[in-house]
């Protein structure tokens, strides 16, 4: 009976185990903290596994859950489903518009936002559509899901909590974002076009707190220790107290951003790329500057760290590998096209689509690195951009300006 009783109550825990694993990288920026450090390991060099062109602008960052990878093809309209060992086609689905945003994935439900006004949530597993929830605008933002809820802004109407099961408006504020919300305890985090950021109760949206920065916010925030980080577009890096919301530091780049702050728990150091190209390490307490990487050209999203290595991915076309604790440059790999997109890391594998329509899938190789130059090495935020880096940015403002 003993013996039954205990293969029952293992069967009862596997049950209750998330429907992916916990190295999968489920949402924009792994987790409703946006932390954006992988649950494995990967070391460089990397090789391209499988490369598969979806058409359109791969704005959107790839998510995978249960050994399936979703992105979507941007103005194409369509989120694909692909195996993410082989990168084989699953399904597809279609909108009535451009889906820039990065899908979430909770058990079986797939969500995400598209331009055509609308947010979808799908079957994971077939891409057949569950319900959809007219917004009233086209949405950039991706969606979080977080406490039975799906949170997401718009880019000209309102910010919603919508019920994950029904699809049905538990409530909404008035005002617009490309910022993804984050979520932690009984709050979600959340910068506006207006220039405000705040923390919402998760369950009525009424303010806990809010600091108007006088500047727009397209950073996403991060939540790490207590602490919410979030940078204002200006390049100016806040930390907020999760609780009160009292600033315990600034510290500004130099440069413009829209890149989102991701760190890695095991040392607590914040990192944030921006518009000329570098990457910026600070402490998560304490707000000083620890190095800063050379420049690899603009940099809009979001690097990704891996035991100890962080990598990340320019609108000049580059992707990097850099060492997490000097910013020495590792690894380097010729995209061909420039990115939105942030790099997504699961089980051994790196993901990455591109602005031509490319999808990629790295793992560890043995061959040879790309030499790079080693890091600046020293605490310095001078400001270095190169006459390429400079109009690639410009280039990148009229993408991001188009529609």
């Amino acid at each position: 009976m003993r013996k039954l009783a205990a293969l029952a109550a293992i069967i009862i825990v596997i049950m209750l185990v998330p429907a992916f694993a916990a190295a999968d990288w489920p949402m924009a920026r792994h987790d409703p903290q946006h932390t954006s450090s992988a649950d494995s390991q990967l070391t460089p060099p990397l090789a391209v596994q499988w490369q598969k062109n979806i058409g359109g602008e791969a704005v959107a960052s790839p998510v995978i859950a249960n050994g399936t990878l979703y992105e979507s093809n941007g103005d194409g309209d369509t989120m694909y489903a692909l195996d993410a060992a082989t990168g084989s086609q699953v399904w597809t689905f279609t909108a009535s518009g451009a889906i820039d945003s990065t899908p979430a994935v909770a058990n079986d439900s797939l969500v995400v936002s598209s331009y055509d006004g609308n947010l979808y949530r799908l079957d994971a597993s077939t891409g057949k559509q569950v319900w959809s929830f007219g917004m009233g605008s086209g949405s950039y933002a991706s969606p979080l899901i977080y406490d039975g809820r799906v949170y997401v802004g718009t880019d000209t109407g309102d910010f919603y909590a919508v019920d994950l099961n029904s699809g049905s408006q538990d409530w909404a504020l008035p005002w617009s974002t490309q910022s993804s919300a984050a979520g932690d305890g009984n709050s979600i985090f959340v910068g506006t076009y207006q220039g405000t950021f705040y923390c919402l109760n998760v369950s009525t949206g009424m303010t806990v707190w809010m600091y108007d920065a006088n500047d727009t916010f397209h950073s996403s925030p991060l939540v790490y220790n207590n602490t919410v980080y979030c940078a204002a577009r200006n390049g100016t890096l806040y930390a907020f107290d999760e609780a009160s919301g009292s600033i315990k530091w600034t510290y500004n780049i130099g440069y413009n951003t829209d890149s989102t702050p991701s760190v890695d728990p095991a040392t607590g150091t914040i990192f944030i790329g921006s518009y000329d190209g570098r990457v910026f390490a600070l402490d998560a307490s304490t707000g000083s500057l620890m190095w800063v990487s050379q420049s690899y050209g603009p940099i809009y999203s979001t690097t990704a760290v891996a035991g100890g290595y962080l990598y990340g991915a320019s609108q000049a076309g580059g992707l990097f590998a850099l060492d997490a604790s000097n910013g020495t440059g590792l690894w380097t790999y010729d995209l061909g096209s420039g990115v939105f997109a942030s790099p997504a890391i699961t089980d051994g594998r790196m993901f990455i689509g591109t602005m031509g329509g490319n999808l990629l899938a790295f793992n560890e190789s043995l061959a040879a690195s790309t030499p790079v130059p080693t890091a600046t090495g020293t605490p310095s935020a001078t400001p270095f951009p190169g006459a390429l880096a400079l109009l690639a940015a410009l280039l990148a403002v009229c993408l991001l300006r188009r529609r």
